[in-house]
């Protein structure tokens, strides 16, 4: 069964978020490999998002009341002069 997932941009981030209910913290793995963020929760629940251009580096997650929140940065545009 692949959980619930909805992605909220903004310019400055993206944010993903999962309902996980009834797994801890310790059970729920991400990897984020070209560009595809994958979420997997204990051993039968995994989802895999393809996010717009993001910070890989930037990323920060948190897990509260059976719901995963991953945010990346989005980096700042380089300007050329």
């Amino acid at each position: 069964m692949e959980p619930t997932v909805e992605i909220y941009t903004t310019d400055n981030d993206v944010t993903v978020a999962a309902d996980l209910p009834g797994f801890e913290e310790h059970e729920i793995r991400l990897l984020f490999i070209n560009g595809t963020l994958t979420i997997i929760a204990g051993e039968s629940q995994v989802a895999s998002i393809d996010l717009p251009p993001v910070d890989p580096d930037s990323m920060e997650s948190r897990y509260r009341h059976g719901v995963l929140e991953v945010r990346f940065s989005r980096g700042r545009p380089i300007r050329i002069d």
